[in-house]
């Protein structure tokens, strides 16, 4: 039995053979590439330029992207400057009318300080005070303090602590001073209620710890633990100086009036040093008042007969 040669490389082994052949011949021309790379660097030298081709085209692609990611940032940054915008115009339009408002009161604040005569500016003075006795008497509250006439004391100045208000000078010598406490039976102080503005008389009841505010009306809005301040009038406390603290409201059926006991902020019974308050008008506003001459001077004292 004959075989041609065309049937023979035609045939499954002829097809094997020729791939065989193939693979080795793109094997050895791999190794021959990768020595003359590593010899030359040819490969390195290839890819830097095709970079150079490429990075254009990459660029030219992402352009567009870049271009849209950059319109949309500055999209949301000028709707939160818009919104930024409205609301700072909003809070300027409330403090516009605030603003009004507080014109308006400071108007009205100014007409009812001319209705009231309230518009003189008052200085108040403080002078440090030590105890020296207290009175034993259980039914008068009184205590000698060392300070007097040499030191500007005069009667009626009020005598507070580092708490609110404990009396005020009740008789005057050259170097010392009495004191009635806001707690003795004959003692009366005009006070006010910080909460409700209620103006009333607190009196003293002869115990240190009480004071008791009577005749008020029975439908009074007064509450324990209400404050009660110096309201000023009498001209003798200035106003707004702690007194005491409301502690029981009694409304008793068959009473025309109810009645408050309250408790003294100030130290009555523990204080040792103390602070007279001495208030008058400032200096510049006094001299305001005073008048002048004709050549607009201020008027001189006349001399007592006998004096140069």
């Amino acid at each position: 039995m004959s075989f041609t040669a065309g049937t023979w490389t035609s045939g499954p082994g002829g097809d094997q053979a020729a791939r065989t052949a193939r693979l080795m011949v793109y094997g050895l021309l791999a190794t021959i590439l990768m020595v003359l790379d590593y010899r030359g660097g040819y490969v390195s030298e290839i890819r830097s330029r095709t970079a150079v081709v490429v990075e254009p085209m990459l660029l030219a692609v992402e352009a567009p992207f870049a271009l849209g990611r950059r319109l949309g940032e500055e999209l949301r940054s000028r709707h939160e400057l818009q919104d930024r915008i409205a609301l700072l115009e909003q809070q300027l339009r409330g403090l516009e009318a605030e603003l009004i408002m507080l014109e308006e009161f400071e108007s009205e604040n100014a007409e009812l300080r001319r209705l009231l005569e309230a518009s003189r500016r008052v200085e108040v003075a403080y002078r440090a005070a030590e105890l020296m006795s207290i009175d034993l008497n259980p039914y008068s509250h009184r205590v000698l303090i060392n300070r007097g006439r040499r030191d500007g004391l005069e009667e009626g100045q009020p005598v507070i602590d580092a708490e609110g208000v404990i009396g005020q000078v009740d008789q005057v010598a050259r170097n010392s001073a009495h004191v009635i406490l806001i707690s003795d039976p004959d003692h009366a102080l005009p006070v006010r209620v910080r909460r409700t503005d209620l103006r009333t008389v607190a009196y003293g009841t002869g115990q240190i710890n009480s004071l008791r505010l009577t005749d008020l009306p029975m439908n009074v809005d007064l509450e324990p633990g209400d404050v009660l301040i110096t309201s000023g009038l009498g001209g003798l406390f200035p106003p707004g100086l702690p007194v005491a603290e409301v502690r029981e409201v009694t409304r008793r059926s068959g009473e025309p009036f109810a009645r408050a006991d309250a408790r003294p902020l100030g130290r009555l019974d523990r204080a040792r040093h103390v602070l007279v308050v001495a208030a008058q008008a400032a200096d510049d506003e006094l001299a305001a008042e005073q008048p002048l001459d004709d050549d607009g001077t201020e008027p001189v004292a006349e001399q007592a007969e006998g004096e140069p």
